[in-house]
């Protein structure tokens, strides 16, 4: 055998980016398991902290991430096809009911039950703040519906960061937009996210923080917030289950982890 049958070439596939959307921070190794189903390699940890995997076969993977603190995560990922950029898959991690709450963070806990008085597992919810203080950014150019995936924003009160969700909602109320940050770009001020913008924003739009949320088998949700957030905290809410949504305003405290009424869905 000579030396080139001897070597051996890897390539890279994917790279995961997982970090605690209540903290900003990537988790401790020991804290996760991330995996590939139906693939035995294991991925190796850059210096970034990101886990990489190599050589995977194939043009889809499904990628897990387990862990006693996190709600688990199961998303599809696509594969590059032969000399293609690997994509980097940033993952927001969502507390369980084992999480414990960073110090001083702000959310709200929540149980869900249906029109019979049983915990509601599954639903989806959708939770912003709309307060000047908690304003994340503001569009720094106008922007109309099917532009691309970057957005060139303004500083505001608190600094987005990879993973976050956000809302645009106009100056009277009446219009709002859900999207989430992606990354950075090489622009300090220019941001990737997650899909182009769909309606038509002036410049000044708010950006404002958000969260969405899926209740476990007891119909609990957690809503988690980062940053800096208003004393009082109008939480604007919309629950989406079998087919149906429904809307409410819940209150919260800045600095607090508050635990809500439950509430209960009505059967119409």
């Amino acid at each position: 055998m000579d030396r080139a049958e001897r070597t051996f070439v890897t390539r890279c596939s994917l790279a995961v980016k997982p970090f605690d959307i209540w903290t900003g921070t990537t988790p401790s190794p020991s804290s996760l398991i991330v995996s590939l189903e139906g693939i035995d390699g294991k991925p190796i940890r850059s210096s970034d902290g990101s886990y990489v995997f190599l050589d995977v076969p194939g043009e889809r993977c499904m990628l897990r991430i387990a862990s006693a603190a996190y709600r688990e995560v199961r998303e599809e990922v696509v594969l590059p096809a032969n000399g293609g950029t690997p994509p980097i898959v940033t993952v927001s991690l969502h507390p369980g009911r084992a999480y414990v709450p960073p110090a001083a963070g702000t959310g709200a806990i929540v149980e869900l039950r249906d029109a019979n008085g049983l915990p509601l597992a599954g639903a989806e919810i959708m939770a912003y703040i709309d307060d000047e203080t908690a304003v994340r950014g503001r569009l720094a150019e106008e922007r109309s519906g099917g532009d691309g995936q970057r957005l060139k924003i303004a500083p505001g009160h608190g600094r987005l960061a990879p993973g976050d969700a956000f809302v645009l909602r106009d100056r009277d109320g009446s219009e709002l937009e859900w999207n989430r940050m992606v990354d950075w770009t090489d622009h300090p001020a220019v941001i990737m996210v997650d899909r182009p913008i769909k309606g038509a924003w002036n410049r000044g739009t708010r950006l404002l923080p958000a969260v969405r949320a899926t209740s476990d088998e007891a119909g609990t949700a957690i809503l988690p917030f980062r940053g800096l957030l208003p004393a009082a905290c109008r939480i604007h809410a919309e629950i989406a289950a079998d087919g149906k949504r429904w809307q409410t305003v819940w209150q919260a405290e800045g600095g607090k982890v508050s635990r809500l009424p439950a509430f209960t869905v009505d059967a119409g």
